[in-house]
Parts: structure tokens; C-alpha cells; sequence
């Protein structure tokens, strides 16, 4: 497809101990870390063409050139999010399910603390014996009393009261 695909001859650099030589090495390598091109050759490849000033023909292919290559690093750039990504919802995860196991203590502490409290509660109401007060009547016509005037007082216990509603109503 490239215009030097025609051409199967392959051609070599070598560089030198020359510091000239090694100062170019050391600018195509760091060239290359940043992922510009993806291989030497497309890198000498893209100078030979800048340098020898081929005609507008070949701009189509530079800007093909330059797309694959924007392409291979935004390709690294998604591969570091993917992982940065998946490493913080592990650790939000890890957080959660840590968060999760000390409510769930907590709860079963709290549930035993219930428990100790009931008991406590309907054993003592239980033991507990209530001896009611002498029942007074008021006489009504024909001597009949009523149930509701027969109650006897009561002291109530404000706890008791308030779990009443958790207890048989047998006690």
C-alpha cells in the first residue's frame, strides 16, 4: 500500500563510536520511547521523506502514517486507564466489603446486647410477683360493680412499658 512497498530492497543504518553517531542514536531511541513510529523503519522511513522533500502525492500517506501511530498510543494510553481503573474499583471494593464486616460485628454485638436484655427483662418480670391492693367498690344501683371500677393500681415500670409490645401477652 506505502509508495516504498514497490521497492523490496532493504536498506541498513549503522552508527558508529562517533559522538556524532551517538547523540543521533540516543534522539532515535528516545523518539522511539515515545511511540511516534512503531519501528525504526517507519521512523528513518518518515525523515527520508520530510528530508528528500518527496511531492504532495505522498502527504495522504504521512497522514496514514501518523494516524496508526496516534492510534498505537492512544491505544497505550487506554491500556494504563483500564488499569488504573480496574485497580481503584478493587480497592473501593476491598473498602466496602471491609466496611461491610465491621457493621455486620457491630450488629451481631448489638443483636447479643438485645438478647442479654430481653432475657434480663422477661425473667425478671416473670420472678416478680405482683400482689394486687385491696379491690374497693363503690355501690351502684342494685349493688352491681363493674369490671372497669375493680382494676386494681398498678406501679408501672417505664421499661416494661415500652417493651410490652415484644412480650406474650401470657405474663
Amino acid at each position: 500500500m506505502a509508495l516504498w512497498a514497490k521497492n523490496k530492497a532493504n536498506f541498513s543504518v549503522a552508527f558508529t563510536e562517533d559522538a556524532a553517531d551517538q547523540t543521533l542514536l540516543a534522539a532515535i531511541e528516545k523518539e522511539l520511547a515515545f511511540t511516534k513510529y512503531q519501528t525504526f523503519s517507519n521512523l528513518c522511513k518518515q525523515a527520508l521523506w520530510q528530508f528528500l522533500s518527496v511531492s504532495e502525492s505522498a502527504s495522504s500517506t504521512q497522514s496514514f502514517q501518523r494516524l496508526e501511530q496516534r492510534i498505537a498510543e492512544l491505544a497505550v494510553k487506554f491500556a494504563e486507564f483500564e488499569h488504573n481503573v480496574s485497580a481503584e474499583e478493587l480497592s473501593r471494593l476491598e473498602g466496602l466489603e471491609h466496611h461491610l464486616s465491621q457493621l455486620s460485628a457491630q450488629l451481631a454485638q448489638l443483636q447479643g446486647s438485645v438478647n442479654s436484655k430481653f432475657a434480663q427483662v422477661s425473667f425478671a418480670s416473670v420472678s416478680k410477683v405482683v400482689e394486687p391492693g385491696p379491690i374497693e367498690s363503690e355501690s351502684v344501683a342494685d349493688d352491681v360493680v363493674s369490671d372497669a371500677e375493680v382494676a386494681p393500681p398498678r406501679n408501672s415500670d417505664p421499661l416494661l412499658e415500652r417493651l410490652s409490645s415484644l412480650l406474650p401477652q401470657d405474663f
